[in-house]
């Protein structure tokens, strides 16, 4: 039924309300209306509209968001002869009337474009959440400058030391940090994996649709942050740091996570809820777990099993990792940290994982082998399969370059020594405490001597945590990445991976 228009309605009433007695006919405000008994209704932008011509009197009125106008009987329509009183009164009954009528169209009108822009705000908003991040390319990082090229230096170090998630939203651009170890990365996990089969790589039936969406993302994000050491071609991607050329055409000739590994230097968890509610371990690839992790025993587990060793999971982390993990969106990636010591660069297990109970570091390892390995995670949710992927990289730094940063060494003996007994033990703290803590002593020592930090200065955490404090998260990076400002200072020779 076509809606004329309160103008148009109330123009046709007042041309008929002026017809003589003979030419009357019943008052309707569409030309197809129809009615019974002199009444005739009308649904006009959702309200019924209805005209009677029964009623002894005019009068208009709103019930139930319906609109009632009732108007004078057919026998004393006005005729030429009615006072101008009574044609007045009729006239402010037609407006008032219009008025009503028009109001309540307005109100309905303007409640159907409130929901109809919270609609589509709802729907904006769904579709910005599905978006993965886009990182900006780092043009200024090439073949030539990458084996000198250091990324952000992490210091995860906190006092009061206490176990929490401790995550912070990640900047896109270092959800695949590149550094000077990557070549050897690469090769020592690919000799890993051929090693042990699929004793760190495996994928579960259900998580096949994940590691291929990973291995997607994997190309996309390298070829678009790093368009100087990875290229897409018409099959593939190009991996110019190794020179291999994958062939990444459907079915692949190798399992996802294979090229994965190939690719990126960070070992990965895929996670997925299942009908239960609750988030299982359907694929992995961690070649670098550093003593912590084996696949075979934890795949196909929830998190629940698969954290069982990690101290005070039960107690403080389990609700909230399942909270985080139920409302965690594409859009919003996380990263963490967390570290432990060792004095070697091994990925599969540092030797401080390979002593037994009861033995201890050998005397005669030299302090300056000594490194705090950092676990650098991130968790970031897929958009296609819904699956959750931690990534984890081990970046180390040895004791001997950090030895100048205020309070470093004293924040490493505090928490070696008195730090909660789960994470002493879980750390492998006892297995060479008595042999580091007086060299940490020592360059301790030397920061007062120096100037850098005084006898009764508070220990607590730095305010750039959990960076160095000599690291500027503003400072642009144009491919030079961020070099230690102490080795030029100190003359100490940085690691390099043919160490």
């Amino acid at each position: 039924m076509q809606d004329i228009g309160i103008a148009a309605r109330l123009q046709r009433i007042g041309s008929r309300l002026r017809r003589p007695p003979d030419r009357q006919q019943p008052v309707t405000a569409y030309e197809s209306g129809s009615g019974k008994n002199g009444a005739w209704s009308h649904e006009s932008a959702g309200l019924p509209f209805l005209i009677s011509t029964t009623a002894p009197t005019p009068h208009a009125y709103i019930y139930h968001q319906h609109v009632s106008v009732t108007l004078l009987s057919p026998d004393t329509f006005p005729t030429p002869a009615m006072d101008l009183l009574t044609q007045f009164v009729l006239a402010l009954a037609l407006l008032f009337g219009g008025i009503v009528v028009a109001a309540a169209i307005t109100a309905r009108q303007r409640r159907t474009a409130v929901a109809a822009a919270a609609a589509k705000a709802a729907a904006e908003r769904t579709a910005e959440d599905e978006k993965i991040p886009i990182p900006t390319p780092l043009t200024g990082l090439t073949l030539d400058n990458l084996p000198r090229y250091d990324d952000r230096p992490w210091r995860a170090f906190r006092w009061p030391y206490h176990q929490t998630m401790s995550i912070f939203k990640l900047d896109i651009n270092h959800w695949l940090d590149m550094d000077k170890w990557y070549k050897r990365y690469i090769t020592e996990r690919m000799d890993i994996i051929r090693r042990t089969g699929n004793e760190y790589c495996d994928t579960l039936p259900d998580g096949e649709d994940a590691a291929l969406e990973l291995l997607e993302v994997v190309v996309d994000h390298l070829t678009t942050r790093y368009p100087n050491l990875f290229v897409k071609t018409d099959i593939g991607v190009n991996n110019l740091v190794t020179g291999e050329k994958m062939d990444l055409r459907q079915p692949l000739k190798e399992p996802a996570l294979h090229y994965v590994a190939r690719l990126a230097k960070e070992d990965f968890y895929l996670v997925k809820r299942r009908e239960d509610g609750r988030h299982y371990l359907v694929a992995a690839v961690v070649p670098a777990p550093g003593g912590f992790f084996g696949v075979q025993n934890k795949i196909g587990q929830h998190l629940d099993v698969i954290h069982t060793e990690v101290p005070y999971y039960e107690d403080k982390l389990k609700v909230s990792m399942e909270r985080w993990f139920a409302r965690m969106r594409p859009c919003d990636p996380v990263e963490r940290a967390s570290w432990f010591i060792c004095w070697d660069h091994e990925l599969l297990c540092n030797g401080i994982y390979a002593l037994k109970d009861g033995e201890k570091v050998p005397e005669t390892t030299d302090f300056s082998r000594y490194n705090v390995r950092v676990c650098r995670q991130t968790l970031r949710r897929l958009p296609k399969s819904k699956a959750i992927i931690f990534s984890n990289h081990p970046i180390f730094y040895s004791i001997e370059e950090m030895k100048d940063e205020p309070h470093v060494p004293l924040m490493l003996k505090r928490i070696v020594l008195n730090g909660p007994d789960k994470i002493l033990k879980y750390k492998g703290f006892e297995k060479f405490d008595a042999h580091l803590i007086p060299y940490l002593d020592k360059l301790h020592q030397r920061q007062i001597d120096l100037g850098i930090v005084s006898e009764d200065t508070p220990l607590h955490t730095s305010k750039s945590y959990p960076f160095a404090d000599w690291y500027d998260p503003k400072a642009p990076n144009n491919g030079d990445g961020y070099p230690n400002p102490y080795y030029a200072k100190y003359g100490i020779v940085p690691p390099s991976p043919d160490m």
